[in-house]
């Protein structure tokens, strides 16, 4: 795969989008997650991900012009519809507003309702970091991961994901999926002719598919636990919102692409000052993360915490460029020159 320099590719897909009929701020905060999930080695919910996100404007299964709209009574509380809009710019536009409530009323929640996929959900988490304050992202989605003992599909891969800011850029950058894996890994082994671990995914009679085959199911993380945190999720976002539940949600990669999918998400933030002097909460962070960092290892692997494997990553595609598939590469054609620069075109706006 040729690599680009990430600047390039976020000002192509900005501008794409902005010819598909997006608003510039929306076409931005998309561009912003999908180049941020590709820089920092996610490459299943980074730029190849566009073309899905451009299905679904397209079949008008998300709104180009959305119209969100925030009810509830409570300062710190709310439920933000978000009128069918791309998951990503309901993401970002419900972490802002949390971030906002948090800084009057010291932590804030919101319930989003009416979104569709949104991506990594530790870049909405990073968003309040980023902020000085700690985030939480939760989001459901449709069922792919059995009961423990179970055979039929009743939770999503349904992510978490938490930030907190330590000193400098080092920070606490927690993202996982409830399932023992990703159903996006799964299907790219299979897609390449590769082995499935054994245990993580079964077909529709319950067959392990560690020797191929057709992905059905995917097993909980951790058992009964993973179960109990997919239906935790299930809650806080399904629930709380009052939209369907995972086993009624429809496929991201899959048609109907005319019909709102109707993903709900729960966001919050918390402002540490509410709390604790913030400098003293960095320092006490980062001094946390360098004890499990310096901590003698069972073999030749220094101890990484959570967020350090993709800062490694970043520092060396920032430098070497994003690999791009062919298809991510056809995609962007006419906005992207072979050699890595973008076309020039008129108020593209730049990570």
């Amino acid at each position: 795969m040729q690599r680009y320099d990430a600047h390039a590719v976020h000002a192509a897909m900005v501008a794409l989008m902005r010819d598909r009929g997006l608003p510039p701020a929306h076409a931005t905060d998309v561009a912003d997650a999908l180049v941020d999930a590709s820089l920092r080695g996610i490459d299943t919910h980074g730029v190849r991900l566009l073309d899905f996100y451009l299905k679904e404007i397209e079949g008008g299964r998300a709104k180009k012009h959305p119209s969100f709209r925030i009810t509830g009574d409570y300062p710190a509380a709310a439920l933000f519809d978000a009128d069918d809009a791309l998951g990503v710019v309901a993401g970002a536009a419900a972490m802002r507003e949390a971030i906002g409530r948090a800084r009057k009323a010291g932590i804030a929640a919101l319930a989003v309702s009416r979104s569709n996929h949104f991506g990594r959900a530790d870049y909405f988490a990073r968003m309040a970091a980023s902020a000085g304050q700690i985030g939480l992202v939760f989001s459901n989605s449709d069922a792919l991961v059995v009961p423990y003992g179970g055979v039929v599909p009743l939770n999503g891969t349904n992510p978490l994901a938490m930030a907190a800011p330590g000193l400098g850029e080092d920070g606490f950058h927690l993202d996982m999926a409830t399932s023992q894996t990703a159903y996006s890994r799964v299907l790219l082994a299979l897609r390449h002719g590769r082995q499935v671990e054994p245990g993580l995914a079964t077909n529709q009679d319950g067959q392990d598919l560690s020797q191929g085959g057709e992905l059905g199911a995917l097993q909980p993380l951790g058992g009964v636990k993973g179960q109990g945190l997919g239906m935790m999720i299930q809650i806080l976002c399904a629930l709380l919102s009052n939209m369907p539940f995972d086993a009624e949600l429809s496929n991201l990669y899959r048609e109907p692409y005319d019909t709102p999918r109707q993903i709900s998400h729960f966001m919050v933030a918390i402002e540490v000052s509410a709390f604790v002097d913030p400098v003293v909460f960095r320092t006490r962070l980062s001094e946390l993360l360098t004890l499990f960092r310096d901590s003698r290892p069972a073999g030749d692997t220094p101890v990484r915490v959570p967020g350090d494997p993709e800062r490694e990553v970043e520092a060396d595609r920032r430098r070497t460029g994003i690999p791009l598939a062919e298809e991510e590469v056809a995609m962007l054609s006419g906005y992207l020159r072979a050699d890595g620069s973008p076309v020039d075109r008129q108020g593209v706006a730049m990570i």
